[in-house]
């Protein structure tokens, strides 16, 4: 989750003397082809960034700062579902088929009345309606517009992430990992600067909804 400011590429954990380092190789040529300037290695400690970093997360993903920035994150989500929703929207297609569908059993009623064929009749009379049953059911699904994620729902996931990071600083590392890569935290290292940004980055509002709100960070649940 931690990428190199230099090269953009991600830093790999190293175990050395009883700690842990992330650490970015760049051979000669490596440094040569890309034009950039890099050392040979460069390693960052993982015990002088776990602090700031849990107090980010604390401090963005708890109270009024996290309700405010899931409200945005619905209103966007919601808006562009319904935008989706809208641009594929087939509702007159589909009462068309419906219509269509009706108006062919009456014929295929009336060629009956008439003396036709029943078995075969029979089979239009089946085909047809199975057709006019399958576009009722997806005009009864396109008629659904999407909801907006309410603010129980907000509550409830701000409350669940506040449990969540109350225990991250004495939680096992593979179960602070599972958290991390769940939220979209991403951490760029600009060795310079000796400073590493870190952000909560989402390509999609499910991510959110997906962590769940009375975890305990147990490495048995998924």
């Amino acid at each position: 989750m931690i990428e190199c400011g230099l090269c953009g590429r991600n830093m790999v954990g190293n175990p050395n003397h009883d700690r842990l380092y992330y650490r970015c190789k760049a051979s000669r040529d490596f440094v040569r082809q890309h034009e950039i300037t890099h050392p040979p290695v460069l390693y960052l400690r993982e015990d002088t960034i776990t602090e700031p970093v849990d107090k980010f997360l604390r401090q963005e993903l708890t109270g009024d700062t996290l309700t405010a920035t899931l409200r945005g994150l619905a209103d966007a989500h919601y808006r562009a579902e319904l935008a989706r929703h809208q641009g594929t929207d087939q509702s007159r297609q589909l009462r068309q088929t419906i219509d269509d569908c009706d108006n062919k059993i009456k014929r295929y009623r009336a060629a009956l009345d008439a003396g036709g064929d029943p078995v075969l009749i029979a089979s239009w009379i089946s085909e047809t309606s199975t057709e006019r049953d399958n576009a009722t059911a997806a005009l009864r699904l396109s008629a659904v517009p999407p909801q907006r994620v309410n603010e129980g729902q907000i509550a409830a996931i701000v409350d669940g992430l506040g449990g969540l990071l109350t225990v991250l600083r004495e939680a096992d590392p593979r179960d602070k990992a599972e958290l991390y890569s769940r939220i979209g935290l991403r951490m760029t290292y600009q060795p310079g600067l000796e400073t590493l940004k870190a952000e909560i980055v989402s390509d999609d509002f499910g991510r959110v909804l997906n962590v769940c709100p009375r975890g305990d960070l147990n490495p048995h649940v998924r």
